[in-house]
């Protein structure tokens, strides 16, 4: 089959003819807010994902797949990584297409702003024009003190357009708190402050999308480099099957097999173990996985990837959850979208382990696909960038990250393979 020139990845899923299921995502399983102390001295609360912090643990919905507690911790892309592209230019713009000038200007007319900003923004010293786009430079001190809601509004219209990549991938700091997301990056207090300043809300997660500017603030080149490589900081999930509180093996083996038994000869015998033996209370989920997302979870794409031409996303992410070795097709996002045509059925709630969740507009043009683990914890690849690591997320955390596109509000359809996986 030959690829469909000028193919999107907003259309991945309008080549299947599949007609819109449900509406609203719901949870699997109601979650359990009750607080209890079944791990020595820590008390595990109840999870709810977004708003969560590090530092605690916490249970999730109890299921079919038995106990499952989690905390969170940090993941920063590796030195190696980031030295590999120059510096982010630390003069701040904002650009849109040439033909979108007087769209973008009357953007800022209805932002909160006084008259003396608003003619900075029009200074000819301030603007340019160049290679399609028109541009523009804010001055330092109007890119700091713009109100939370006017760059909501104004970094809400940019992130539409792929010259404002800060804006349009910002940092996400999930559990709401800027000095938690900066706690042990070594940042100076100043450089914290000022993103507590500039942090906006994109629906309802607080974002952050002006690290050049703190990059601009850097006193050396190292601290430069080091503030880019803080930019990559992510948040993931480490989560656990609690094997001494749960139920017995027996009962979990259907939902951790798909309920066709796949990898029981792999798995059964591992939480039997960690069962009988004192001293062990948990099993980290990692061990549940299939080969190829249990090598790279928890890790930030290799430059080796780019021989393919393209970096893996998170369709490549879901639709190869199962492969022992990558199939590269998936790269394409037309070949994608036959996969999932061929060999995927759609599902409503409650789903299982495997299923990939696609976020889709009512047109069934899709945003964002991630595998279903259990408990509505996630695997997912947020984006094709080496900045964005292959993560273990609360769905509600992915769902505050693909609200909408374009304004048009993002709905979670699930598709399950017919017969089971091929591992």
């Amino acid at each position: 089959m030959s690829k469909k020139p000028g193919f999107s990845r907003r259309d991945l899923l309008s080549l299947t003819g599949l007609v819109a299921g449900s509406a609203a995502v719901s949870p699997a399983f109601a979650q359990n807010d009750s607080s209890q102390n079944t791990d020595g001295d820590y008390a595990i609360q109840g999870g709810i994902g977004s708003g969560e912090k590090t530092g605690v643990l916490y249970e999730a919905a109890r299921g079919p797949w038995g106990m499952l507690n989690y905390f969170y911790f940090y993941l920063e892309a590796p030195a190696h990584l980031i030295e590999v592209f120059p510096l982010r230019n630390p003069r701040t713009r904002w650009a849109v297409p040439l033909e979108k000038e007087m769209e973008f200007l009357s953007v800022i007319d209805s932002i909160e702003m006084s008259p003396s900003q608003r003619q900075q923004l029009r200074d000819p010293n301030r603007v340019g024009v160049a290679d399609g786009l028109y541009v523009i430079f804010p001055p330092e001190n109007l890119l700091v003190n713009l109100n939370p809601e006017s760059r909501a509004k104004l970094y809400g219209y940019l992130e539409r357009f792929e010259a404002n990549q800060d804006i349009k991938n910002p940092v996400r700091i999930r559990s709401g708190s800027v000095d938690e997301w900066a706690a042990g990056t070594g940042m100076r207090p100043d450089l914290v402050e000022q993103m507590k300043l500039m942090v906006y809300k994109r629906g309802d997660l607080l974002v952050f999308a002006d690290f050049p500017h703190l990059i601009s603030q850097a006193k050396s080149d190292a601290e430069a480099r080091v503030l880019q490589k803080h930019s990559s900081r992510v948040r993931t999930m480490a989560v656990r099957l609690d094997v001494k509180n749960g139920p017995p093996v027996a009962e979990i083996m259907p939902y951790w097999t798909t309920g066709l038994g796949l990898r029981r000869k792999e798995v059964e015998p591992l939480i039997q173990a960690a069962m009988d033996t004192p001293g062990v209370s948990g099993l980290d989920l990692v061990h549940m996985l299939p080969p190829l997302p249990r090598k790279i979870l928890y890790t930030y794409p290799d430059m080796s990837m780019a021989v393919e031409g393209v970096m893996p996303d998170c369709h490549w992410t879901a639709l190869n959850f199962f492969n022992y070795n990558p199939e590269a097709i998936y790269l394409d996002e037309f070949f994608a979208a036959s996969r999932l045509m061929s060999d995927f059925v759609q599902v409503e709630p409650p789903y299982r382990f495997g299923d990939a969740l696609v976020f889709v507009t009512e047109e069934m043009n899709a945003h964002h696909s991630c595998i279903y683990i259990a408990a509505d914890i996630v695997y997912t690849k947020n984006g094709r960038s080496l900045y964005a690591p292959w993560t273990v997320l609360h769905l509600n955390d992915v769902k505050s990250t693909y609200p909408d596109f374009n304004g048009k509000p993002l709905r979670i359809q699930g598709f399950r393979r017919k017969g089971g996986a091929n591992v």
